[in-house]
């Protein structure tokens, strides 16, 4: 008889268990700004395991610590994030609860299913257009390079726009918080007529080489590769290709389009024209702001990068730069009090080449050397390249040419996207890609100067 009741309270564990194993998503209802919330429940040992995602800030997989599921409620813990979850099971299909941390209580309701975003501009195959997977080799760096050209139906010479994407480990779409970008633009522009040639950054997905040792110099090199295979495909108008940089990618226009005087146009969308310090120090103020950090603490955190900016760019050896910024640190009030392993952890990672080159690079040693016709696009709510001193220098270093079209777009973020806050947490929540009035006028640009 033990032996019966002990397999039947086993059986009815299992079916407990059953009722919240599998995939649930919700949002947590933050005032003005809902964040997507994907939980995922398994059974190993006879015991709850979870593990959950933050789509809109790119965390996935993180570990639950601790899981319980008693009388049907939900019970979630991570004590070190000081968060919490309880959830009443009302149905097969749906969770009602409160998730809390820090303090504060939020509604998070969670229905069983796949997470799902609604990207309402993402294109879907079939395409009203010819779409081919390609490489293109750069004989440079010795490696090959994997994107994606489309083109027109129709037949004839197209002129061609060349995507580069910013800073970070982009595929050809520039996929960032589930938004595809490139896709978008690249879909829009084909349709309009244009070639559009967009490709994985060196070293990612179906690209050869080390991304991690790149420099913004190494991109542009790849860039250029771009160019020479456009050349030498027959469908392309030689005379109009031009390339289409975002963010760090826009650095890259500035660099190709001032060494090669055939290319034919530029655009710069929420591109860099002061030094890359500056852009820097000036990022991580525009973003503490906008987080309600006070005045007096961003004045401190501006010196404090500034300083720590300036140790990085002069020094070529990473020895010299973490040794000097560690003497430096401990000046500091942020960082007096930290013992030396503190320190080392807080140093850790600040230089790399890549970061000493791209805050050293000077957009006014290549902006003056560009002939061809430049469109530069940024929005007032960008806090990651802030559009009044940005395209204030882009308009000094290209100067009185009469080939630049400035726009800045009111209420747009680093993404073009109608932004609240402009915060980067907010990119993922937004259903839009970007703003269909970007697209338009790009559209409307290339025709007028490029067509």
């Amino acid at each position: 008889m033990k032996n019966f009741i002990f397999l039947f309270s086993l059986v009815f564990s299992f079916s407990l268990f059953a009722q919240v194993e599998g995939t649930w998503n919700g949002t947590i209802e933050i005032p003005s700004n809902g964040l997507s919330f994907v939980l995922h429940v398994s059974k190993e040992n006879n015991e709850l395991k979870a593990t959950f995602d933050s789509p809109d800030q790119a965390a996935f997989g993180i570990q639950m610590p601790e899981i319980r599921f008693e009388n049907k409620t939900l019970f979630l813990k991570y004590p070190q994030m000081m968060m919490t979850y309880e959830g009443k099971l009302v149905d097969e299909q749906n969770i009602k609860g409160t998730f809390t941390q820090g303090g504060q209580s939020f509604t998070l309701n969670l229905q069983k299913g796949e997470f799902k975003r609604n990207r309402p501009q993402e294109p879907k195959p079939p395409f009203a257009y010819k779409s081919e997977d390609i490489t293109f080799e750069n004989k440079e760096a010795g490696i090959k390079l994997a994107g994606t050209l489309t083109m027109p139906n129709n037949k004839g010479k197209f002129p061609a726009v060349i995507l580069v994407a910013g800073s970070g480990p982009n595929d050809r779409n520039e996929e960032i918080f589930g938004h595809k970008p490139f896709l978008v633009i690249a879909d829009y522009l084909t349709k309009n007529g244009y070639a559009v040639l967009r490709y994985d950054k060196r070293g990612v997905v179906h690209s050869e080489g080390d991304f991690s040792s790149a420099t913004v110099f190494d991109f542009a090199s790849d860039a250029k590769a771009a160019i020479n295979y456009l050349r030498n495909r027959k469908e392309i108008d030689t005379k109009k290709i031009g390339v289409l940089g975002h963010s760090e990618g826009g650095q890259v226009a500035q660099i190709v389009a001032s060494q090669d005087a055939s290319l034919g146009f530029i655009i710069l969308m929420a591109s860099p024209g002061i030094k890359g310090n500056e852009v820097l120090v000036l990022q991580n103020d525009a973003l503490s702001k906008a987080m309600g950090i006070p005045e007096f603490t961003r004045t401190l955190n501006k010196k404090v990068n500034e300083n720590t900016y300036e140790i990085i760019m002069k020094n070529d050896s990473k020895e010299k730069a973490e040794r000097e910024l560690k003497e430096y640190y401990k000046t500091t009030l942020h960082f007096k009090n930290l013992t030396n392993e503190e320190l080392d952890n807080q140093i850790k990672g600040l230089y790399t080449e890549h970061i000493r080159q791209l805050l050293s690079f000077d957009p006014q040693d290549y902006l003056p050397k560009i002939n061809c016709e430049v469109l530069a696009l940024n929005g007032t709510k960008d806090l990651q390249v802030t559009s009044v001193e940005n395209l204030a220098g882009i308009a000094k270093g290209l100067g009185i040419k009469g080939k630049l079209q400035i726009t800045s777009y009111e209420g747009l973020n680093h993404l073009f996207q109608k932004a609240e806050t402009g915060l980067p947490d907010e990119y993922g929540t937004i259903e839009t890609t970007i703003e269909p009035k970007v697209l338009e006028n790009i559209t409307k640009w290339l025709n007028e100067k490029v067509k």
